[in-house]
């Protein structure tokens, strides 16, 4: 009989986690030191560590039991036993084990060391209405543009379309072939799409639809890492750009993570770095 790897770990992980989970915590509850929940082999578990594990389940929506901590408790418990197992056997002193530490070690200080400075630099109200200037500024003039899309595997299959849509009189058809024919998901709104403007669109896509009118289908398919693309525009309007108060919790994320950026980059032009 043929086993795949998934069966196999379905099959193993339930036994090897039963032989943990049912560790005597009576026993092991007795003399404990200060500011541990459990030991295993002498080594202690600080109650920091299960802290660390609760808050961590309750962020992913769990709640905070009894039940929610005995089940982190003999996790905890159980990844402990097999951590001085791999010590025991200096797994952990091969070279690839050795860069593997250290890349965790990197992005866990990176990650320590940034959270610190978001959370010690918060940003300011004026850095939140250069955000916005900064923006305004970026859509100044700017049209939005209503479009209607049909995408297909091949590009003679875009090219038929094109030329059918040209071809009839019936002003449906472009929802008809969409509803029937397009892998995108629009198909389902006969491929209409939401107003956007041209840097919302990809590249490829909003260089084209600028030099359009309405009612106008382009000329040829265009390619998308999603298919070949028939663009119909349906209308342009001109860009009401919205309040800062609407935006304003993307202002400022914008804006914190150009501050983050710009630590790092200050941090690694004061770095004495050797290649």
């Amino acid at each position: 009989m043929l086993i795949t790897k998934q069966c196999l770990k379905r099959a193993i992980a339930p036994v090897v986690l039963g032989a943990l989970v049912t560790l005597p915590f009576s026993a092991i509850a007795q003399g404990l030191p200060v500011g541990t929940f459990a030991t295993v082999n002498g080594q202690p578990l600080s109650d920091s560590l299960l802290e660390s594990n609760v808050r961590a389940n309750v962020a992913r929506g769990q709640a905070d039991t009894p039940q929610l901590r005995q089940a982190l408790e003999s996790e905890i418990i159980g990844r402990e036993v097999l951590a001085q197992e791999a010590q025991k056997l200096k797994l952990e002193q091969t070279a690839q084990a050795q860069a593997q530490w250290q890349q965790m070690q990197q992005n866990f200080l990176a990650n320590l060391l940034l959270n610190h400075y978001a959370a010690n630099n918060p940003v300011t109200a004026d850095q939140v209405q250069a955000e916005y200037d900064e923006f305004l500024a970026g859509v100044e003039g700017a049209q939005q543009y209503k479009l209607s899309l049909i995408v297909v595997p091949t590009e003679t299959r875009a090219r038929e379309i094109i030329r059918e849509l040209r071809q009839s009189d019936n002003p449906a058809l472009f929802g008809e072939l969409a509803q029937e024919e397009s892998t995108d998901p629009s198909r389902a709104q006969s491929g209409e799409l939401d107003w956007l403007l041209p840097q919302q669109m990809v590249p490829a896509v909003g260089n084209v639809v600028v030099n359009l009118s309405p009612g106008q289908v382009t000329a040829a398919p265009i390619q998308t890492n999603l298919g070949w693309n028939v663009v119909r525009i349906d209308e342009v309007r001109d860009y009401t750009p919205p309040t800062l108060e609407d935006i304003e919790s993307d202002l400022r994320q914008a804006a914190a993570q150009k501050q983050l950026s710009d630590y790092i980059q200050s941090l690694q032009e004061k770095a004495q770095i050797i290649r």
